[in-house]
């Protein structure tokens, strides 16, 4: 499964190259919003019940848009675009009144289709690596599990959503994030986040 999504961003970044040959409109921003994070438990041994935590995410944002809508719009206003994104993403869920934190830095790699000069459909991998994890341990149903031993994980997984670009620069985006890996080795959950942000193209 990784070696697909590894494969998929390849060819994103070899789509995004090989476009140079044609105009493109680049633009550099900065985004913020919060998270709607959980996660799924697909580890046999220990039952519960997830519940959706409320934390952020920040970062910047590399935003290419090319070609033209019609022979009288300007340049970047064409239907296909690509968004690599750097995040700061603070995950997680909690569970038996403990609030289990993930925090990682995740990188997004989103296709995106304009169905209008304004609203776009975009879909495409993410990569993440777990920064810190906290607290050090908690006991769910019974079993004793050292949180801070994830530190250092890796996730993947599929992100798709909407955006809507504001004329002058302002964006706002809705994504959902489908965890596609484990969050570590021996404990099989997976990340499940709702991501709300606002940014700024320049």
């Amino acid at each position: 499964m990784k070696n697909r999504f590894i494969f998929l961003a390849m060819f994103f970044l070899l789509l995004t190259t090989s476009s140079y040959g044609q105009k493109m409109k680049i633009k550099y921003g900065i985004k913020a919003g919060i998270n709607l994070a959980s996660i799924s438990n697909g580890q046999e041994n220990i039952s519960f019940s997830p519940q959706m935590k409320t934390d952020f995410q920040a970062g910047a944002v590399l935003n290419l848009h090319w070609g033209f809508r019609n022979e009288l719009s300007g340049l970047g206003t064409g239907k296909f675009g690509l968004q690599p994104e750097i995040l700061y993403s603070r995950q997680g869920f909690a569970a038996n009144g403990t609030t289990i934190n993930l925090d990682y830095i995740t990188v997004p790699i989103l296709a995106k289709y304009y169905a209008t000069k304004e609203v776009s459909i975009e879909a495409g991998p993410y990569f993440s690596y777990l920064l810190s994890a906290s607290p050090v341990n908690t006991v769910i149903d019974g079993a004793q599990i050292p949180i801070s031993d994830l530190k250092g994980g890796k996730d993947v997984g599929l992100a798709i959503g909407l955006g809507y670009e504001f004329s002058k620069g302002l964006n706002m985006s809705a994504r959902y994030n489908l965890g596609m890996s484990d969050v570590s080795n021996n404990l099989k959950w997976k990340n499940n986040v709702i991501a709300i942000s606002v940014g700024w193209l320049f």
